[in-house]
Parts: C-alpha cells; structure tokens; sequence
C-alpha cells in the first residue's frame, strides 16, 4: 500500500507541468475501517501533458485496487476503500513518516494524540532514490488533508478548520510541516461494566423498596 501512494506521488509529479489541486481525504468509519481518496485538478497545460500518460496510470491504480473517474484531462477522483484487516495489518508504520501516536488511558476514556512532523523530502529520497526531489515543482501544488473521523470530540490540534470530526490542513508539499490533534473517545468496556452494576442497584433497590411497601401495607 505504501509503495502504491509513492507512485501515485510520483506520477502526479511527472504529469504537474503547472499549478495544481490536490485534496486527499481520509474517512474513517465506526467499524475501523477507511476510504481514502484523491481529488486533484491540473491546469490545461499539465493537462495535454498528462493524457498520454493518464491509461498507463489509471491501469497502475486500479491493479492496486483503487477506482479512478476521470472527469476530464485536467481532473481525477481517485479511491480506495480499506478494510478494517487492511488498517490494522498495513505495511504503513506511522513512525516511518514521522507519526506518533500516544494514548493515554482512564477509566471512562481514553485520549489519542497523534503528532506528526512531515518531511516530504525525507520520505522521497528513502521511497524513491533515484529521482531528484522536485521541490519547484512541489511548491506549485495545493495540498490539502482531510481526516474525517467517526468522532466529534476533537481536542487540542493545528488543522485548518473543523466541522464536527472533520479537520482539514493545508500541507506544503515542498517544506516541512507539523500537523496534530488530540481526541478522546469512550472506553465502552467499563461503562457498560459501570451501568451494569447501577443497573443491577437500581433493580436492587425498586425490590427492596416494593418488599417494605408489600411488608407495611400487610402490617396496616
């Protein structure tokens, strides 16, 4: 999976002649599982330019298990769902992008923080050696991340913009960039161990209180 995102990089950085569009978005679901995708939109010159390389890549992805619409020469939506065996199991390791991620657990939630310090430069050299790191052609490309999460309890972070569990960061493809965010999710396992025992008092208790009213109205 890894490999095939650094090819799609790479082609898209062969084919951006001009200024570019690039919006990914990532939407996790509540089973754990996502759907990744690729908005992009090239100028017409980068686009006469990419037509005779557009079959040859749409090939590339679709064997790689993504969809690709190709609205017209200049625009593409590109994407792929991942399973939730494909998230837990990928040969894509946070810290090999210069992702951590810390959990701090409590009895009812626990927080996750993820803190990323991207470099671009970084990671093509050790994905893709042999080519020079085309940072003048980087810089004219708009990048902008979505993460879509299942969640709206979004702590501290550095995005954009947020709706809800939405952020949205604009990414310099051409620098180094530090993107973060905090959120906090239920730890249903003891809550459900905790409403269970009030559950079980409560019944407790209406048992108790219906046997002392029986007990008091034979009594009368």
């Amino acid at each position: 999976m890894k490999k095939i995102i650094f090819t799609l990089l790479l082609s898209l950085v062969l084919v951006l002649a001009g200024c570019a569009n690039v919006t990914n978005t990532v939407k996790v679901d509540k089973k754990g599982e996502a759907m990744i995708s690729f908005d992009i939109d090239i100028s017409s010159v980068a686009g006469i330019f990419a037509s005779s390389y557009s079959d040859q890549m749409e090939a590339k992805l679709k064997e790689a298990g993504f969809t690709v619409d190709k609205k017209s020469n200049t625009s593409y939506h590109i994407e792929k769902k991942l399973a939730k065996t494909e998230t837990t199991k990928s040969d894509m390791k946070p810290e090999d992008f210069g992702v951590k991620i810390t959990n701090t657990k409590s009895f009812f939630t626990q927080k996750i923080k993820v803190d990323a310090n991207i470099d671009i430069e970084k990671i093509w050299k050790k994905e893709v050696a042999d080519v020079p790191f085309p940072k003048e052609i980087l810089s004219q490309i708009d990048y902008t991340f979505i993460l879509d999460l299942p969640v709206s309890s979004i702590g501290d972070n550095n995005a954009k913009s947020v709706d809800g569990g939405k952020l949205t960061w604009d990414v310099p493809l051409d620098q180094k960039s530090e993107m973060y965010f905090e959120v906090t999710v239920p730890n249903v396992k003891n809550i459900a161990i905790v409403g269970g025992i009030l559950l079980v008092a409560i019944i407790g208790l209406l048992i108790y209180l219906i046997r002392k009213h029986r007990k008091k109205k034979r009594l009368q």
